[in-house]
C-alpha cells in the first residue's frame, strides 16, 4: 500500500505515472476534474478531482486469476502550478469491465514551502507559527481491485494472429492471456462456443463409450477385438479432445495457439490411422500378409502427415485448402484395399461381410465436412449472419462426430461378421502357417 501512495503523489506532484513492473496493461484511464477553477486568482483552495483505472494482467502466462486496479485521488491545494500539471491525462481504449471485489481508503497530508521538498504531515496535525505560506495537499486515496471481464471485438479489432476468418464478422473473443480465463470462457457465446462444445461433448461421449467396451468382460469381447478397437477410441478421444483444447486455447497467445492449432492436426491425423486400423483388420481378417501390409501403409501416410502439420505456416489462413487436401487425401488412400478386397472377394462381398455401406456414409460426412470447411461455406455467402451458429467449422466439427459414430458402428457389424463366421479354408491354412 505505501508504494501506491508514493507513486499516486509523484503522479499528483510531478505527472508521473504508475509503475506496473512487468505486469500486462490491457486498460490504462485517467480523469482529472478541477472544481471551482476560479478560485486560483483569488488564492482560495482549489479541488482537483483525479481517477486512474488500470486493468492488469499480473503474470499472463500462468493461471493466476486477471485483475484490476483503480486509483482515485482528491486533492485540495492552492498552488495553480501544481493544478496544472494535474491536468495532464492519457486514456487507453480497452475491452474489461469491472465489479468492486476490495477497497482500501488513506487519506495523507504533504506540505512544502515554496521551492523547498515535499514533506508528509499528520492528518489531525495543526498548522504552527511560521506555516502559514506553505502549500498543503491532501490526497484521499481509494485503492480497489476487481476481477477483469472481456468483452466480444468485431474481426477487424482482432490482433493479426486471431483473424483467421474475415466472414465472420462479430463475436470474436480478445487475447486472453490466462489458461484459467479460457477455460472460463466456454461458458461464454462467442464465435467458438460451438466449435468447443461440439468436439467436447463428441471426446466425453467416445471416451464414456471406450471405457464401456474395453471393460465389459473377456466372455462377450475378447481382448484381440479390444486392442484392435481401442486404436480407434484412442484416435477418437485424442483427435476430439485436442480439437476442444485448441478452439477453447487459440485466443491465449500467438505461441500458444500455433501450439495447439499443430497438436489438433496432430489429432486428426491420429483418428484417420485410428478409424483405418480396425476396418483393415476385419476386412483382411482371414489374410496376413495384406492385412499388416495396408496398416504399415496407413500408419506410415499418418505419420507424414503429422510431420507436414508441424510446419508453422500449415495453420495460416492461405493454406486452409492445402490442410483439407492433406486429410482427404490421406482418408483416399483408403481406396487402395477396397480395390484389393474387390479384386480378390467381389463387392457383394464388400457390402456383406465388410459393412462397407456404413463406411461409404462416414467417408460421405468426413467429406462434406472438409468441403464446407476449405470453401468456408455457408458464410461465405451470408458474411455477419454466421457468427455464433452454423458455420462452416461448427458443421465440419459435426460431420466429424457423427461420421466417428457411424464408423464404430460399421466396424461394429463388420467384426460380428467375422468372429461369428469361419475362414475359408486356404485363408486359415496361410494364418497358421505365418504363425
Amino acid at each position: 500500500m505505501s508504494k501506491d501512495i508514493s507513486e499516486a503523489l509523484r503522479h499528483v506532484l510531478n505527472d508521473s505515472g504508475y509503475d506496473f513492473g512487468g505486469d500486462r496493461v490491457v486498460e490504462d484511464s485517467t480523469t482529472v476534474q478541477v472544481k471551482n477553477p476560479a478560485a486560483r486568482k483569488t488564492g482560495e483552495e482549489i479541488e482537483v478531482f483525479y481517477s486512474r483505472t488500470a486493468q492488469v494482467l499480473s503474470q499472463p502466462n500462468s493461471d493466476d486469476e486477471d485483475f484490476g486496479t483503480f486509483f482515485c485521488f482528491t486533492a485540495t491545494l492552492s498552488d495553480s502550478e501544481i493544478t496544472e500539471r494535474c491536468r495532464t491525462s492519457s486514456f487507453h481504449r480497452g475491452t474489461c469491465g469491472s465489479d468492486d471485489e476490495g477497497r482500501k481508503h488513506t487519506v495523507l497530508r504533504y506540505r512544502r514551502r515554496r521551492g523547498g521538498q515535499w514533506r508528509q504531515v499528520q492528518a489531525d496535525s495543526s498548522i504552527r507559527k511560521g506555516d502559514e505560506d506553505e502549500l498543503e495537499v491532501c490526497i484521499d486515496l481509494q485503492y480497489i481491485t476487481y476481477e477483469a471481464r472481456w468483452k466480444v471485438l468485431k474481426y477487424e479489432h482482432l490482433p493479426d494472429w486471431l483473424q483467421d476468418n474475415e466472414f465472420l464478422r462479430h463475436g470474436h473473443r480478445p487475447p486472453l492471456p490466462s489458461f484459467a480465463e479460457c477455460f472460463k470462457s466456454i461458458w461464454s457465446l462467442h464465435t467458438e462456443t460451438g466449435n468447443i462444445w461440439t468436439h467436447l461433448i463428441g471426446c466425453l461421449a467416445f471416451f464414456c463409450l471406450g471405457v464401456w467396451f474395453l471393460t465389459r468382460p473377456d466372455n462377450h469381447i475378447q481382448w484381440q477385438e479390444k486392442i484392435v478397437f481401442s486404436f480407434f477410441f484412442g484416435g477418437a478421444v485424442l483427435c476430439l479432445g485436442l480439437s476442444f483444447v485448441f478452439h477453447t486455447l487459440c485466443c491465449h497467445s500467438l505461441n500458444v495457439g500455433r501450439l495447439f492449432c499443430k497438436l489438433d492436426y496432430m489429432g486428426i491425423s491420429l483418428l484417420i490411422v485410428g478409424s483405418f486400423i480396425p476396418w483393415i483388420y476385419y476386412g483382411f481378417y482371414c489374410r496376413m500378409e495384406p492385412k499388416i501390409t495396408y496398416i504399415a501403409m496407413v500408419s506410415v501416410l499418418g505419420v507424414g502427415a503429422i510431420v507436414v502439420s508441424l510446419w508453422d505456416k500449415f495453420s495460416e489462413p492461405r493454406y486452409r485448402p492445402l490442410r483439407a487436401g492433406v486429410f482427404v487425401g490421406m482418408g483416399c488412400s483408403g481406396i487402395v484395399p477396397t480395390v484389393h478386397y474387390i479384386i480378390t472377394d467381389g463387392v457383394r462381398s464388400l457390402f456383406e461381410d465388410n459393412a462397407f455401406h456404413w463406411l461409404l456414409l462416414m467417408a460421405f460426412l468426413y467429406l462434406l465436412g472438409a468441403l464446407l470447411y476449405a470453401t468456408r461455406t455457408p458464410e461465405r455467402f451470408f458474411p455477419g449472419k454466421c457468427d455464433i451458429w452454423f458455420q462452416s467449422h461448427q458443421l465440419f466439427h459435426t460431420c466429424v462426430v457423427v461420421a466417428a459414430f457411424v464408423h464404430y458402428y460399421g466396424i461394429s457389424e463388420m467384426a460380428w461378421i467375422r468372429l461369428n463366421g469361419q475362414c475359408p479354408v486356404d485363408g486359415l491354412f496361410s494364418i497358421r502357417n505365418e504363425l
